[in-house]
């Protein structure tokens, strides 16, 4: 049997050393999200991932790309496909937030109205009974699972605050997950109250990117990171957010 040839070896430790490399990238049960950067998206076309695969990751993960013309020459002399580097020019650009825990991406759901129960107490001077409108998602669990203390990230478009996302804990409902969003009659209100989020820390990672940490750790059971202001009976949406479990 012949030997393999020096080229042919230096080619599979290279291939091998790209691999590993990648690997070493990608996040760990209870890690943050490793960013993916100009580096990153080389390290991927050399492994001879397709197009699509590296778009999906681009637009599932935190990005940091320098994309300079000269960037972009680099890029094009590595290998990257004129599709990878649109996909990376557009996630420069964000119109909606990206969000994480624990460096799993999450996705944007919207609550649905479950039912509106009648309050006990009465507005004594006027005699109005409140109403409580409850939301709810499917399922009995998120498919997202965090740690007791998450860490989330926030990767926000330029006209958006990270003072809009508070993080509230859900009511198990057999397959469903429940929440308060609205109540009606005296003192009416629509969406969450802000008092009612679990205390966060939120540290400014710069280039519009957030960490959030809740004070103390989580009690098992479900939590969505609710977006305030999202609400919008007229459409049938009470509110949206990004769920997660914590087992």
């Amino acid at each position: 049997m012949r030997r393999p040839g020096v080229a042919l070896l230096l080619t599979a430790t290279l291939s091998a050393w790209l691999l590993v490399a990648l690997l070493d990238l990608s996040p760990a049960p209870g890690q943050t999200s490793v960013e993916v950067d100009n580096a990153r998206v080389i390290a991927m076309t050399k492994l001879g991932l397709g197009d699509e695969v590296i778009i999906a990751r681009i637009k599932t993960s935190p990005c940091k790309f320098v994309l300079s013309d000269d960037d972009l020459v680099a890029l094009k002399r590595a290998g990257v496909s004129g599709k990878v580097i649109a996909a990376m020019l557009e996630a420069s650009v964000l119109t909606k937030a990206r969000v994480s825990v624990d460096g799993w991406p999450l996705e944007l759901r919207s609550l649905a109205q479950s039912k509106v129960v009648g309050g006990l107490r009465k507005n004594l001077s006027l005699g109005i009974k409140s109403t409580r409108t409850k939301a709810f998602l499917e399922g009995r669990h998120a498919n997202v699972y965090a740690a007791l203390i998450p860490i989330i990230l926030l990767q926000l478009p330029a006209d958006d605050s990270a003072d809009n996302y508070i993080l509230v804990r859900m009511a198990a409902k057999g397959d469903r997950r429940e929440l308060e969003v609205a109540t009606a009659g005296a003192g009416s209100r629509a969406g969450i109250r802000t008092e009612s989020g679990i205390r966060m820390a939120c540290e400014p990672l710069g280039d519009s990117r957030y960490q959030l940490t809740p004070a103390k750790r989580l009690k098992r059971g479900e939590y969505l990171l609710y977006i305030l202001g999202s609400a919008d009976a007229n459409k049938g949406i009470y509110g949206k957010g990004y769920d997660f479990s914590v087992q």
